[in-house]
């Protein structure tokens, strides 16, 4: 084995775990987050979680919340005004949600103007638990 892939051997292994622990999804605190996707955190939010899941060529933030299931939509609306409610049909007491596999979803479009923040994409799902909780899963990323 000549010089070169014996240090290319030894280097490989070294650059996957920098570029894994730099690159990789990790912690990062949800003001981070929130100011990326142009938002604030809503006050009634507990049991938050937020990640930085970008890498080396791209922004990408997630963060899981839970909040009361109360008025959801409008507190949801007020803390990201970027993103618009997507409900496309009702009946009764139910609503069927275009593209949306959780109870209700939030997102804006690359068209849309960004007054703040720096996500190209801001997407809010929102699952109710109960009652009285809706479990809140932010995605905002660049393309």
């Amino acid at each position: 084995m000549g010089t070169a892939a014996v240090i290319a051997a030894v280097v490989s292994p070294l650059r996957f775990v920098v570029v894994e622990a730099v690159f990789g999804p990790h912690a990062t605190s949800c003001s981070e987050v929130m100011e990326f996707a142009g938002a604030r955190m809503p006050r009634q939010a507990t049991g938050k979680k937020c990640v930085d899941d970008g890498g080396w060529l791209d922004r990408s933030y997630s963060a899981e919340f839970t909040m009361p299931r109360e008025d959801v939509v409008a507190r949801l609306q007020e803390a990201f005004p970027r993103v618009r409610h997507h409900v496309t049909e009702c009946s009764g007491n139910s609503c069927a949600v275009a593209g949306c596999e959780w109870d209700t979803c939030f997102s804006n479009s690359r068209e849309d103007s960004a007054p703040t923040g720096q996500a190209a994409i801001v997407q809010l799902e929102v699952r109710y638990e109960d009652r009285d909780s809706a479990r809140v899963q932010l995605k905002a990323f660049n393309i």
